[in-house]
């Protein structure tokens, strides 16, 4: 898995907001450099379980929608008919 590159707006909105989020709920003023390289360290740590569940879930949408399909397929079978 190559690493994850978030593009610069969305990157400084996070900074902003883990700034924010250390100051009101923890009482700790971040400056953006700490605040840019603890949110790097998070990334690095949570991109793969992260990317890994999202790949399970689409796998487990996947063959949801493949048993529909199935199930289509199936009632799309033509029955012989029986004579009397």
């Amino acid at each position: 898995m190559k690493p994850l590159k978030l593009p610069k707006e969305e990157k400084n909105i996070l900074i902003s907001d883990l700034q924010e989020h250390m100051e009101n709920d923890h009482g700790v003023t971040m400056g953006n450099l700490a605040a840019e390289q603890l949110l790097d360290y998070m990334i690095q740590q949570l991109a793969a379980p992260i990317y890994n569940q999202a790949i399970e879930d689409a796998g487990k949408t996947l063959m949801d929608r493949m048993s529909v399909l199935e199930e289509d397929l199936y009632a799309m079978k033509i029955s012989k008919k029986t004579r009397r």
